[in-house]
C-alpha cells in the first residue's frame, strides 16, 4: 500500500533510477478505489519529514503515473470491455453456455465492471481518457514537487538522478503517444509534458559535475597565506 522507501545514499545513478521504476503494483488507476490509494499515498508523503525521501517517493509516483497511463491506453486498444473474474467466470460461463448454447463472456466480471464504472462516473472519472488525463496532470505535479524537494539534497547527486530519470520519462512518453488515439484530446497535453520533461533534464544535466568541479577549483585557487620575514621584515 505504501511505496517502499528507497536508499538515498545510492552511488549508481542508473541503479537508483531503476528503483524509481520498479515499485510494487497497487490499485489500478481505473479502479474506483484508486482515489483511496492516492489519498493514502499522499498522506504518507505529507508526513515524511525527510525531504530527500519525499522527493524520491514523488519521482516514483510520477513514473507510476506514466506506467498506468500507458497500461490503460494499451488495454483500451487491445483488450477493451469487462474482464473475467478468475476461476468464477470460467466455471459459470462454461455451465451457462453448455445449457443455453450461447457464448456469454465474463458475467460476474461484467457486473463488477458496471459497478466500478458507476462509481467512476460519480468520481468524475468515467472514461479512460479522463483517467489518463488526470494521471498525466498528477505526473507533472509530482515531478515539480520532486524537483523542489531534492533541490537541497547533499547525500547523493540529485542532478544526475533527475537527469537520468527525466530521460527515461521522455522515452516512455513516446510509448504513450504510440498507443494514444489522435482523437482522444491528449495530444496537446502530451506535447506540453514532453517539453517540460525535456526542460527538466536540460536544467540538471551536468550540474552535479559542474558543482564538483567548482568546489575543487575553489579549493585549489585559495590564496596562500603570507609569511612574515625576509628582507626588511
Amino acid at each position: 500500500m505504501v511505496l517502499i522507501p528507497l536508499t538515498t545514499a545510492a552511488s549508481d545513478d542508473t541503479a537508483a533510477a531503476d528503483a524509481l521504476w520498479n515499485q510494487s503494483e497497487s490499485v489500478s488507476a481505473d479502479s474506483a478505489f484508486y482515489v483511496v490509494q492516492s489519498w493514502w499515498d499522499g498522506m504518507a508523503r505529507a508526513t515524511q519529514s525527510d525531504s530527500t525521501q519525499r522527493g524520491l517517493d514523488e519521482l516514483a509516483q510520477a513514473n507510476a503515473d506514466l506506467l498506468s497511463a500507458h497500461s490503460l491506453l494499451l488495454r483500451q486498444r487491445t483488450d477493451p470491455g469487462p474482464h473475467p473474474v478468475a476461476i468464477i467466470d470460467p466455471l459459470l460461463t462454461s455451465i451457462y453456455n453448455l445449457i443455453t448454447g450461447s457464448n456469454a463472456k465474463a458475467p460476474v466480471g461484467s457486473v463488477f465492471n458496471w459497478i466500478n464504472q458507476s462509481l467512476l462516473k460519480l468520481e468524475g472519472r468515467g472514461s479512460t481518457e479522463e483517467i489518463v488525463r488526470a494521471l498525466l496532470k498528477d505526473y507533472q505535479a509530482k515531478q515539480d514537487a520532486a524537483e523542489r524537494d531534492l533541490r537541497a539534497t547533499t547525500s547523493f547527486d540529485a542532478d544526475a538522478l533527475l537527469t537520468t530519470n527525466a530521460q527515461r520519462e521522455t522515452a516512455f512518453l513516446l510509448k504513450i503517444k504510440a498507443v494514444s488515439n489522435p482523437g482522444n484530446g491528449l495530444a496537446g497535453l502530451l506535447r506540453d509534458i514532453d517539453q517540460s520533461t525535456t526542460a527538466l533534464a536540460a536544467r540538471h544535466h551536468g550540474n552535479g559535475n559542474a558543482n564538483a568541479n567548482a568546489n575543487a577549483n575553489g579549493k585549489h585557487s585559495q590564496p596562500k597565506p603570507k609569511t612574515k620575514g625576509g628582507p626588511g621584515g
